[in-house]
This record gives C-alpha cells, structure tokens and sequence, in this order.
C-alpha cells in the first residue's frame, strides 16, 4: 500500500478507507510504504519559498509519526522512504504484486500515478481507490469525467439532497491486517528514514522546525478527535452561523489541517454533527441553523474535488476553464510585500503575517487577501494559490486552485444568469452584513466592476470593529487611538496602500491574437507544443495556457514557455 507525499494520504482515518478493501483482505502481506517525494520540497518557481512550508511540513511528520505508532499497535508497520514514487516503489514490488493508493485529481499528482504505473514490473496490479470525500463518487450517479453539476447550488439542493454520505469504517483491529514482510537489505535501504518527526523533517530538507504553528495543531488522529469532540458544543458549533466568519483562530473550527491529510475523515465530521444535532436540536433562534450551515461547507469541500476531476489541468490555467481573458501581471516587488503583510492595508497585511507566522487564516481572511491580490492588485491568481500551497497548514490542491480560480472568476463561464461562476449569482435577499451570520454583500459591492469585490476596508469594519485583530499581528499599529486605523485609506504612521480602489478586469473570452507571423516564424516552437500534448481548440490552432501545471521547473519543453503565450495559425 502507497501513501503519497505531500497531499492527504498520511492519516490513520484514510488508511482505514484502504484496510477494508478486499485486496488488502486477500493479501498474504500488507507492506504500507509512504515517499517523502523530494518535488514537493523543492523552491516554487513563482518565487523564493518552498513548494510545501516547514508548517505543513511539521503537521505532516508529527501525522506520520503518529500513523506508525496506531499501525504499531494492531501488529503493522509503517516504511518511510525518501525519493520519487516511480523510482521507490518499483524496487519494492515484484511481479504478482498488488499496489493499493488513493487517487488524486490534479495534474502534477496524476503525473506522478502515471509515471508510477510505466515503471512498475510487468505483473504489478495496479488498484487505485478515492476516498477524500464526504459523498463517494461511486454514488453520485454521474460520470465525473463527463458531467458536472453548475453552479455549485444546483449540486448541493440536488445531489446533495439526494446522495447520502456513507457510514465511517471500523478501524482493524490487532491481528486483522496481513502480517508485515520480511524487509531485506535491497528494501531496508530504500526504507531508510526513520518514522520519527526529527527524522522525516530532516528527510523533507528542514534543519528546524516552525518557530510557531499556534497552540492548536499537532498531528495525528488521536488529537483531530480530541478537537472535534471539544468544537462539538454550544460554543462551538452551536453557535457556528454566528462565528464562521469571524478572524480570529479561536472563533473556527480549527479541523481542515487534521482533514487536509487525512488524519480526520468528513464522514466522521459530518456523523458527528449530525449527532450534536440529535442531542442538542436547533437553535431556539430560528434564523440560525448552525449544523446545517456548517455541513454545508463539507459540501463544498467535495465540490472542489469532483471539479478538479472534471476540468483536470484547464484548473490551473490563468484563463481557467472558464477560458476568460484578464490582464493578469507580474510584479515582484508587488508580489513581496503581499506575502510579507506590508501591502499598507492593515487588515490584508494583519492576515497575511498571521499566515506567514503560523500556516493558518480564517476562512472569511482568505477571501479578503485573495479579492485583494486579484482585484486590486491585478496579479496572476496564480501567484496567491502558489503562496497558500506553501503556507497552509489546511492546503489541499483541490479547495486552494478551486477557491483561487473562483475568486479570479475564472473558474466556469455560465453566462449573465450566473455572473459569479462556481458561486452562481452570490447571495439573494438584501442581506446587510453580518445579518443572519452573512458575510456582508460583496457581488453588490462589484457589480460595476463584474466580480465578487471583497473591500479590504469595508470588512474590517464589520470584522475587526474593535480592531484587536489588527493589532494583534501588527504590533506597529497598537499604540494608535481606537478608531484610527480601519479609516478606509492612508494610517498614520504606516505604509501607504498600494491600492484603495479594484481594477475593472474584463469579462471577455480569450481571443486569437494576431501573431500569425510569430507562430509561423517558430515552427521549432509549434513542435515543443505538439509534443507536450496541449489541446487544439479549432482547426484552425492552438492555444498554449502554460500547461495546467503548479510546477514549473522541469525537463520537458512547455514548462520553460512563459505563463501565459497564444497561438494561432
């Protein structure tokens, strides 16, 4: 059994998916490997930092340490080994070999699948197995690959309302799993890293750990139960409607890193809460329904995944597969002092240091650096989900990409009826912020400009009126009056804003430039892309939109061709 680096696959709650599997239960040995693959360590080719940070980095060795010990405990064993999959697991598979994973849904993860398969001896069965989300797909009725509920509400009124999600798996007990192989010195040597955290962070390149993820996160299942059971309260998710998009840590549920990698299941979540609500019943205010509301927020975790699986490596375009021209930029010195929270907006930089220092934001903080980025910035989307990919204690490839590429409204175009893509026409009714635990009206506030506009300095009003949040992460700020800094423009004292007003982006479709004299001139250039396999569009050419992939650097031609580059014949 392979567990593979970097996305959610190194938890005790997704191995429990694979335990029950029936070629686990017909095997004569069960040998679980996990590859600490040394490419998703590497530095990002959108700028100076590492593909996957030393946060998630921590939360994900302290996960496999903990993994080792509870497989330890029913009479298995996990194996760590440092390298790439297709180079590791063929050494370890002879022929008449099952090889049992998780499958992904995005490009650089299915590559690496790809590559795995071609190099394992002739006689490996290969069985792959998805188990990520809250409804199996097996259920939903429909082919992901052919067909994708649009907008998001037409699949959660209908498919939500109509596929159930499964019960949660028994956990093997001691004994049940195939007893471990005898490891020779050919394997001992490629299962060489010790399944202690100092050691796996060692193997993934850290000399140090995190200076600081918060108090709250530590891997492992055993401490994502201990937390899911503490939020499972009145205070918690009894009040859930009220909170959700409050900044503070300590007003979240602070479960997505435990489900990012797999240490916490959303079936256990979801029966969870669906228990909290037998017991406790709703809300004796009627305008508030605080497990539903939440419940629906693991709905839209499976929809990013099942919208991967759909539109593949176009997620990744800076077009998206909405295929919608905008006039993305490249600016480093911008870029920098985005990521390093000195933008001279206190809110965004407020939540950009909290990232930086501690791998997480809020989910509602998300939104406002992100709208902030694209819209007022007018940087490549791009650049931020490539910053979150790295900092994120919670990233899941899935979710980040998907929320990304709807924030740049890129993700789909449905046309007028649907202004806002994935999200539809936003929300209805007139809510005022803050009103039935809403977010405010941000598609209003847009609605010149075409786009979701989340004003960084109307949602510190709403948000941080008391400005504690603010002050809590730019200490620069604490010692100016109350009432002094969310002033909607320059603060005394702090950096100017590099911008206080959106950008109107465009709704327009991509279009064929002239440059035919370019694409004939370069006929050298049209074989590179031909090889690469991108899509031709019409008989008439091809379009190049990088290659759908996160990861630049690399051997191969189309992953050297500039971010964005059009064609035609």
């Amino acid at each position: 059994m392979y567990l593979q680096s970097g996305q959610s696959k190194n938890g005790y709650q997704t191995c429990k998916e694979i335990f029950h599997g029936e070629a686990v239960r017909n095997a004569a040995e069960l040998l679980v490997v996990y590859c600490i693959d040394p490419q998703h360590y590497e530095r990002s080719s959108w700028g100076d930092h590492r593909r996957c940070g030393v946060h998630r980095s921590e939360l994900i060795a302290e996960s496999l340490e903990a993994l080792s010990q509870s497989l330890e405990k029913i009479g298995s064993k996990l194996h760590l080994a440092l390298g790439q999959p297709e180079e590791v697991l063929p050494r370890l598979l002879a022929p008449g070999s099952v090889l049992l994973y998780q499958a992904e849904d995005t490009h650089d993860e299915q590559q690496v699948e790809e590559a795995v398969h071609a190099a394992l001896p002739h006689g490996v069965d290969v069985r792959r197995h998805f188990g990520q989300t809250l409804r199996h797909r097996d259920d939903l009725g429909f082919d992901l690959k052919e067909w994708l509920p649009l907008p998001f509400g037409k699949f959660y009124h209908e498919t939500c309302n109509q596929v159930h999600p499964r019960r949660e798996l028994r956990a093997p007990g001691h004994g049940e799993l195939p007893p471990v192989p005898k490891i020779d010195a050919n394997a001992a040597e490629i299962l060489a890293v010790r399944p202690e955290t100092s050691s796996i962070l060692e193997a993934m390149g850290f000399k140090e750990r995190a200076e600081s993820t918060g108090d709250f996160w530590k891997g492992g299942e055993e401490q994502a139960l201990e937390q899911l059971e503490r939020y499972c309260s009145k205070s918690g998710l009894g009040c859930y409607q009220q909170t959700r998009n409050q900044l503070h840590v300590h007003c979240t549920s602070r479960l997505s890193p435990w489900m990012a990698i797999g240490c916490l299941s959303p079936r256990t979540v979801f029966w969870r809460a669906e228990r909290f609500e037998r017991e406790n019943g709703k809300d004796e205010d009627r305008r508030f329904d605080h497990v539903q509301k939440f419940i629906f927020q693991l709905c839209w975790r499976d929809y990013f995944r099942f919208y991967c699986a759909h539109f593949g490596r176009m997620v990744f375009f800076p077009s998206g597969p909405a295929k919608r021209w905008r006039p993305w930029k490249r600016n480093a010195e911008v870029e920098q002092r985005w990521k390093e929270g000195r933008t001279g907006v206190p809110l965004v930089d407020a939540l950009m240091r909290e990232l930086l220092e501690t791998g997480f934001m809020a989910n509602r903080g998300r939104y406002i650096v992100a709208s902030y980025l694209v819209f007022y910035l007018n940087i490549d989307w791009r650049v931020g989900a490539d910053w979150f990919e790295s900092l994120l204690l919670d990233h899941d490839v899935c979710s980040n990409y998907g929320e990304w590429a709807s924030m740049a409204n890129v993700a789909v175009d449905l046309g007028e009826k649907y202004p806002l893509g994935l999200k539809g026409r936003g929300p209805t009714g007139g809510r005022k912020p803050g009103a039935k635990g809403g977010g405010g009206d941000p598609w209003a506030k847009g609605v010149d400009l075409g786009d979701a506009i989340f004003d960084p300095f109307e949602q510190a009003r709403h948000y941080d009126r008391d400005e504690s949040y603010v002050r809590r992460w730019l200490p620069e700020l604490s010692v100016l009056p109350t009432g002094s800094i969310h002033t909607g423009g320059a603060v005394k004292s702090y950096l100017p804003p590099l911008a206080t007003e959106a950008a109107k982006l465009g709704r327009q479709k991509l279009r064929q430039q002239k440059v035919a004299e370019k694409w004939k001139a370069d006929t050298r250039q049209l074989c590179h892309i031909a090889a690469a396999g991108y899509p031709t569009k019409r008989a008439i050419g091809v379009t190049v939109l990088d290659a759908g992939r996160r990861k630049h650097p690399g051997s191969s031609a189309h992953e050297r061709m500039p971010a964005v580059t059009e064609y035609v014949t």
